[in-house]
């Protein structure tokens, strides 16, 4: 008697449903043509994409907001390689995804088929993206599809989240495999637990700290480790700064909460940084920009500072900065493990660190008066500071938050982040255009809260075919578009170090003066819902009626081409801009902070 046969595009739908995967984002091609075609079999929504970059990003901001694994498919040749700006994006930002890529025919490998890449060896589409990925799996059989799916997924998920690429040939989604190849289990992803001897060296140093301060990073978020920092903070009395990706590991307004850290990050966080004793750093690759470039002057000084520093990744251990103890696992269970191993201390702990919370209570209050006049200046075109307070009182607590590494930096300042998960930005590979598309992802990934996108107008231009996919999907989302004429950040560093510019406006785009680029009337036909904020006061109505009609919505938002940035930290880009990292012969000076 014969076995039952299915296509392997079949069991790859299987697999997948096993996995719980509900949403595949792609573009369709030759080469993946049969595993969507599968995908209308299946209880799986497949979400076309108008290019794979939005594929990508989408399936990166799926799982930020909903610790799922992302998924996308793609096709062989350019399909595969319009991946890679998002891949860069989810691989330094930690994001479990899974790219189903399709190849060229298996029987034709080495005899250049149609997009074979071979100059230096037989079909080397996968070798472009090893350092764009955590892994990349080759598939040799079609009926082995499902258990290296289900590997994949372990990877994505194990230990640091990361992109893995699944290259199948096209020929393996058509051939016909056993029924009952798709019985191979789901993998376990592993999440390693702390060391006990870690644990007690960690707190017997915390102990001895009279200044301390715990530093949350995107990893503390990934792992979910909110409730544990919370407790920390309130039954400690440990005062809590972040990197830009871990904002909203505990909501931001809580009085132990300092911001983030960084460049144009908030002073309390710069200055507790600088001025603590003992750092507990969870989860942080302690990112350049945030660390002030690493400067002591800006960013705390390991030693004479001691550092307990935990850590899934192995990798990040000891890289940037040596600790004094290191702990190698999940945040949760770490940051848990070190409440056991304190919390009978926590009454004396937490009155002995009373003078340093009320120090820096001051420099919050300091902070919040400093920001004021920025926040209310009445202006319109809206300063970027006004608009975000005023977005920040109308949005509810918890909602997806997309924003882009152009503004990020002013919605770090002005907008407090107020739940876990609760916001996506391109902190890492920083692309500009990513914080569009990821709005699709995270309107999926999380539907029950709503999802506002925060952008630029040189973002919209840069990855346009978000819109359109979002219109075709039907995505409730709202994109704010802050339209200031060009590229503002960049034009910045412009005016500030060569005093005149070039290609950061768009001025004269029609043969002269202003541009007259109309983002409401560029999504409008592109299939959303649009306005055009003309007055202030015109703000509220169109958020309102955005936020409640169930559909793609963009609100484009003058903001002035000037804005006042309150920056606390240091980047050593702008002394190498202004040539003060430079000594007179041209080599690179010692005695600057890099």
């Amino acid at each position: 008697m014969s076995r039952q046969t299915i296509p392997g595009a079949s069991l790859l739908t299987r697999a997948l449903e096993r996995e719980g995967v509900d949403t595949v984002f792609g573009t369709v091609g030759h080469g993946n043509l049969a595993f969507v075609d599968a995908l209308i079999d299946s209880s799986i929504r497949y979400v076309p994409v108008l290019h794979e970059q939005v594929g990508a990003h989408a399936a990166d901001a799926f799982f930020r907001v909903s610790g799922r694994v992302g998924v996308v498919t793609t096709t062989v040749g350019p399909g595969f390689t319009n991946l890679a700006t998002g891949l860069g994006d989810a691989l330094l930002d930690s994001s479990a995804m899974v790219v189903i890529a399709g190849g060229i025919p298996s029987s034709y490998i080495g005899r250049e088929p149609l997009q074979e890449l071979r100059t230096h060896a037989d079909d080397q589409q996968t070798e472009l993206f090893r350092g764009l990925s955590k892994r990349v799996i080759r598939a040799w059989r079609a009926d082995d599809l499902a258990r290296l799916l289900h590997e994949a997924v372990a990877v994505a998920l194990s230990g640091c989240p990361g992109p893995v690429i699944l290259h199948v040939p096209m020929d393996f989604f058509s051939t016909p495999v056993p029924l009952d190849s798709h019985l191979s289990r789901p993998a376990a992803a592993l999440r390693p637990a702390a060391d006990p001897t870690r644990i007690a060296e960690a707190a017997q140093i915390i102990s001895e700290a009279e200044r301390p301060v715990l530093y949350a990073g995107g990893g503390a978020v990934l792992s979910g480790a909110g409730a544990a920092v919370l407790q920390i903070a309130d039954s400690l009395g440990i005062p809590v700064a972040t990197t830009m990706s871990g904002q909203g590991i505990i909501p931001e307004t809580h009085e132990r909460a300092l911001g983030f850290t960084g460049v144009v990050g908030t002073r309390p966080a710069n200055r507790a940084l600088r001025e603590a004793d003992v750092v507990i750093a969870v989860g942080t690759r302690f990112p350049e920009m945030d660390t002030s470039s690493w400067s002591a002057d800006y960013f705390a000084a390991f030693p004479p500072a001691r550092l307990v520093q935990i850590d899934i990744d192995a990798a990040q251990i000891d890289k940037v900065f040596e600790s004094s103890v290191a702990i190698l696992s999940d945040a949760t269970a770490a940051l848990r493990s070190l409440l056991d191993a304190l919390g009978g201390q926590a009454d004396a702990l937490r009155e002995g660190w009373r003078a340093w919370r009320d120090r820096l209570a001051v420099s919050q209050r300091e902070w919040a008066a400093e920001l004021e006049p920025i926040r209310t200046s009445g202006a319109f075109p809206f300063e970027p500071a006004e608009l975000l307070a005023q977005l920040r009182e109308q949005l509810p607590a918890d909602l997806n938050l997309v924003t882009g590494v152009g503004i990020r930096h002013l919605v770090g300042q002005h907008f407090p982040v107020l739940a876990q998960r609760g916001q996506v930005v391109a902190s890492g590979f920083g692309t500009m255009g990513q914080e569009v598309a990821a709005a699709i992802g995270a309107a999926i990934g999380r539907p029950d809260r709503p999802t506002v996108a925060i952008v630029g107008d040189g973002a919209i231009m840069a990855c346009l075919a978000a819109l359109p996919s979002a219109a075709l999907a039907g995505i409730h989302a709202v994109w704010i578009v802050l339209n200031n004429n060009g590229y503002g950040s960049i034009a910045i560093y412009q005016s500030k170090h060569f005093n005149r510019h070039v290609g950061t406006s768009f001025d004269g785009v029609h043969g002269g003066g202003a541009s007259e680029f109309d983002y409401a009337a560029i999504g409008k036909s592109l299939g959303m819902r649009s306005t055009k904020v003309g007055r202030a006061d015109e703000l509220r109505p169109a958020l309102v009626r955005a936020l409640a009609e169930p559909a793609p919505w963009l609100i484009e938002v003058p903001v002035t081409e000037t804005p006042r940035v309150l920056a606390s930290g240091h980047w050593v880009v702008n002394d190498i801009l202004s040539g003060a990292a430079f000594a007179a012969d041209g080599s690179e000076r010692t005695d600057v902070d890099a």
